[in-house]
């Protein structure tokens, strides 16, 4: 199974509606590969938002508005944040019954909503255990921080350098979120508090957005890039039925049965994209994934590891912090990274010589984890 073509939008607060954003990205994924629109035997859409923020559903009926003389089978697939993860896993169970498969993944995120987006985030976690409490993401994130900052002894000045490599990514990414500000380490550190020990800097932007990618059952091109597996492991929606709120289980049997499945390890991995909707979770998928052990992170960032000279670059992009984080598109957005830096095509943020290249993609706070591996 292979990728063949990659799209996406810009990352933003942006004026496009969704099915526009939808389509930007899939004609650019079009474009990017050998396979015209009547190639494409079916397609996958990944969205969270589109019922309770912009008052539509039947995303796939959308979607065919848009190429209404292709009558194909088109899905829609929702697992929170973990979306366009979970889409591309459906699409592979599904490819041998195909030949070219699209993954689409979109949000509109600003704007007038039909709830305040902060309700319809926290649709994505427990509502009864968590948000009637008061439990929203940012405090849930918070949470996990403190616990992890008194068991392994850090303190708050390693997520700000986490937020400073991410936004220093961002800025040779014309395409991110904050591709056009620059972020220095005063500004993250002096920025309010969000929810303690979490401040401004700490949480992803709300982002506009769509990306979407081309897989094949058969590889036509240098370019096409090979999906070595691709594994979801899902875990209890609210943190109070976890016992331990420093990893996230779901990571580590997903990313477990993916290294087995691809016949590599943690050290095999060239460039690798993390879900860091908050920072905290950067350090956590780092452990969870095996890049070192448990409370080890910190010596990854500062030994300068995961940056994009480091033995295991990180979010090359941006992440999900500075690159953005239109919730349906995030994992396909991933991808869009992951193949552009495995395909050399990355310019200024270009990875030496990559051959593997991994992706995870969460939804909720480890609710649902979607991990993909890719080689050359």
């Amino acid at each position: 199974m292979f990728i063949r073509g990659i799209g996406r939008t810009k990352f933003g607060v942006l004026s496009n509606s969704l099915p526009v954003l939808a389509y930007e990205a899939m004609i650019n994924a079009l474009n990017d590969s050998t396979v015209g629109i009547i190639d494409i035997d079916a397609i996958f859409i990944s969205n969270f938002l589109g019922g309770p923020v912009n008052g539509q559903l039947h995303l796939n009926s959308v979607i065919a508005s848009l190429i209404p003389e292709v009558n194909i089978p088109i899905l829609r697939i929702e697992t929170a944040c973990a979306s366009s993860s979970v889409a591309l896993n459906q699409a592979l169970h599904c490819i041998n019954n195909f030949e070219n498969i699209m993954i689409i993944g979109v949000e509109k995120m600003t704007g007038p909503g039909l709830i305040p987006i902060t309700d319809a985030i926290a649709m994505a976690g427990d509502y009864e255990a968590d948000y009637k409490n008061g439990l929203v993401f940012p405090a849930a994130y918070a949470l996990i921080a403190q616990q992890y900052m008194r068991k392994y002894g850090i303190d708050h000045s390693l997520l700000e350098e986490i937020a400073y490599l991410n936004h220093c990514n961002s800025r040779m990414n014309p395409l991110a979120h904050f591709y056009y500000k620059e972020v220095t380490r005063e500004m993250i550190r002096s920025s309010p508090i969000v929810a303690e020990p979490l401040n401004l800097f700490d949480c992803s932007p709300v982002s506009d957005g769509a990306a979407a990618v081309i897989v094949s059952n058969k590889k036509e091109s240098d370019r096409d890039i090979e999906i070595l597996s691709s594994r979801i492991a899902t875990d209890t929606i609210s943190i109070t039925q976890r016992r331990d709120l420093t990893s996230f289980k779901s990571t580590i049997v997903a990313s477990s049965k993916a290294y087995n499945e691809a016949n590599i390890g943690p050290g095999d991995i060239d460039i690798l994209e993390v879900h860091d909707c908050f920072t905290i979770s950067e350090l956590i998928a780092l452990e969870d994934l095996g890049m070192c052990g448990p409370g080890k992170a910190i010596e990854l960032i500062e030994n300068g590891e995961i940056s994009i000279n480091g033995s295991i670059p990180v979010n090359t992009d941006g992440g999900l912090k500075a690159n953005g984080h239109p919730i349906g598109a995030t994992g396909l957005a991933q991808i869009y990274e992951v193949i552009t830096q495995l395909r050399s095509e990355a310019g200024k943020r270009q990875v030496e010589n990559p051959e593997f290249g991994m992706t995870q993609n969460i939804g909720g706070i480890g609710g649902t984890c979607g991990i993909t591996i890719f080689g050359v």
